[in-house]
Formats: C-alpha cells, sequence, structure tokens
C-alpha cells in the first residue's frame, strides 16, 4: 500500500494600504477644526467679550475646514463618485454622514467667520449669528463623532475595533487646538495659565484613555499588545508618542510658572502637532501593515510624490497659506475702514 504525499504552497501576496497619507492630513485638520469651533461657541454662550480670542480660534477653526476636506478629496480613490453619497443614501453607514456634516460645518463655520468681523468692522450685530454657533457646534460634534466612528466599527482590524478609539481621536485634536491658541496669543499671563491648565487636562486625559485601551481586556487591547511585541516599529512609534507627551506636558508646566516667550510656545505648538499627527499616523497608516487576510506584513514605503510627502508637506502649506491670506485681507479691510 503506497501513500501519496500532497504539499500545498500557499502564497501570500501583500496587500496595499487604501488609505493614503492624506487621510491622515484630514483628520489631523478635522479634529482641530471641530475642538476650535466648539471651543468658540463656548466663549460666544458665555456673553464676556473676548473678540480677539474669538476671532483666532474661527481662523485656526475656519483655515483647518478648509484643508481638511481637501485632503479628504485627494484620499479618495474616485473623486468623482462623491455625489453617489447624495444620490444614494445608506444611512446606516457612517461615510454619508461625514458627506453631510462636512460641508455643513464648513458653511456654517464660514458665516459665522464673516458676521463675526462684520460686527468687528461696522459694529453691528446680527440674531443669526446665534444660530450660526449652534450649527457649527452640532456639525463639529457629528464630525468628531463620524470620524472616530468610521474607523472603530472596522472589525477587521481589531486594532481600530475600540470606542477608545474617537476618545483618544478627540483628546489628541483638542490639546494641539489648545497649544496653538497659546502659541498665537498675543496676551499674556492668565489666558496663556487658562490655556496651559486645560493642554495639561486633555494630555493626562489622553494618557489615562490610551492606559485603558492598551491593558483592557478587549479585542482591541489584545491586538495592541500582541503588535508591541512582534513590531519592533509599533515599538518605535509607542516611545515617539511617549516623548511627544512628555515635551508636550513640560512645556504646559512651564506655561504655568511664567509666560513663555515666542519661540518657546512655538516649540509647544510643534510638539503638540507632532503628537497629535504621529498617533494619526501610526493608527491610520501603519496599522494597515498588520496582515489581515495573509501571513506576513505588508511593508509600506512613504514615497516623494504626491501620496506621500509631498501630499503631507503641501498640505501644512495649504494651512499656512491660508492663514496669511485671511489675516492679510482683514488687516487690509481694517486699514481701508480706518482710512475712510
Amino acid at each position: 500500500m503506497t501513500h501519496s504525499l500532497v504539499i500545498e504552497e500557499v502564497l501570500a501576496h501583500p496587500q496595499d494600504v487604501s488609505w493614503l497619507p492624506w487621510a491622515v492630513q484630514y483628520f489631523f485638520f478635522i479634529g482641530i477644526a471641530a475642538c476650535a469651533a466648539l471651543f468658540a461657541c463656548v466663549l460666544y454662550w458665555r456673553k464676556k467679550e473676548q473678540p480677539e480670542l474669538e476671532n483666532l480660534t474661527l481662523l485656526i477653526a475656519l483655515t483647518c475646514a478648509i484643508t481638511a476636506p481637501l485632503a479628504l478629496t485627494a484620499d479618495l480613490h474616485q473623486t468623482a463618485r462623491v455625489w453617489h453619497f447624495y444620490a444614494y443614501p445608506t444611512p446606516w453607514s457612517w461615510m454619508p454622514w461625514g458627506a453631510l456634516f462636512l460641508p455643513l460645518f464648513t458653511g456654517f463655520l464660514g458665516l459665522w467667520f464673516l458676521a463675526q468681523h462684520i460686527k468687528q468692522f461696522t459694529l453691528k450685530s446680527y440674531s443669526v449669528t446665534k444660530w450660526l454657533t449652534i450649527g457649527s457646534a452640532l456639525s463639529a460634534i457629528g464630525l468628531l463623532v463620524y470620524t472616530g466612528r468610521e474607523v472603530s466599527v472596522v472589525q477587521a482590524r481589531p486594532i481600530w475595533f475600540s470606542y477608545a478609539f474617537p476618545v483618544a481621536m478627540f483628546l489628541s485634536a483638542l490639546q494641539t487646538f489648545l497649544a496653538l491658541l497659546i502659541a498665537a496669543s498675543k496676551s499674556e499671563g492668565t489666558l496663556q495659565r487658562k490655556l496651559a491648565w486645560g493642554q495639561s487636562a486633555a494630555l493626562i486625559a489622553l494618557a489615562m484613555v490610551m492606559v485603558i485601551w492598551v491593558s483592557g481586556n478587549t479585542l482591541s487591547g489584545s491586538a495592541i499588545r500582541y503588535w508591541l511585541d512582534i513590531a519592533s516599529s509599533a515599538r518605535h512609534y509607542a516611545i515617539g508618542w511617549v516623548v511627544l507627551w512628555v515635551v508636550s506636558l513640560c512645556f504646559c508646566g512651564l506655561v504655568l510658572r511664567h509666560p513663555l516667550s515666542l519661540p518657546l510656545r512655538v516649540l509647544l505648538a510643534l510638539s503638540a502637532m507632532a503628537l497629535c499627527w504621529l498617533m494619526r499616523w501610526t493608527l491610520l497608516i501603519q496599522v494597515q501593515t498588520i496582515p489581515k487576510f495573509n501571513a506576513q506584513f505588508n511593508p509600506y514605503s512613504l514615497p516623494a510624490g504626491t501620496d506621500g510627502w509631498l501630499a503631507i508637506l503641501g498640505t501644512f502649506g495649504l494651512w499656512i497659506a491660508l492663514i496669511i491670506i485671511v489675516r492679510e485681507v482683514l488687516n487690509a479691510i481694517a486699514r481701508r475702514m480706518q482710512h475712510g
């Protein structure tokens, strides 16, 4: 009796990442924009006139809100099919909700920004402004929920499959926004200390959420621990998170003791932005290199073209350009109004 030996060879083909760096830029800027809009809404309804702080907050919110959807559009592989979200609604999916909230958010925010500066130039207030603030706040909350849940509902990526994901994304964006306010605010002392307290609280809350997430007895927590055990790159990113978190918290401590000079405040903002951006890069891009259907890690190298470094640098360049353009236009209008 003879036995035949059958050998089957399984070939594992590396899977390309479906979300490109453009998606990281979108998640980065839309989180800051939403947090800024909510903060501006709080300033408006407190009825304490702080026009400079409100104007600065709205400037950050609007420029980020314009940059974010442009990055998202670039990430869509079939941009011309965006209209399908409106023509064929699927409310049980999170993606159509994003197509609804994003234009509403940018529209409400843009009209609020105009109303705020018309009031500043003409000293005339409009009752419609309060409705614009409410619309901006509600659409901002919708965007925060949508951007978090469209990722955290994906069971095929166990690391993403956690309610901690949207919370961590919100807290990291919040501390970045507060750091930007500290860097851009001209007033010293009390305001900077209040903002530093807020950023410190957001950083501490972020650390608590991450500890609970990673150590939790959940599918996502187990997947993160396993990734850290087997992948040196995951440990390198984790070290980067910790270093940037410590640096940002130390800068906040310095602000609480005495007002910082502009260069140090800029360093604070850069460290906070780097932490926020690195978290999104790790969770959105590097997690896609973990095998989902095959038996090996999917290699990814950041290209130099429009789907790589150029996308990242270009998006930040666009944001800075928008800030400069808007500020110069407002200054030009103010000078013209002053001189008749």
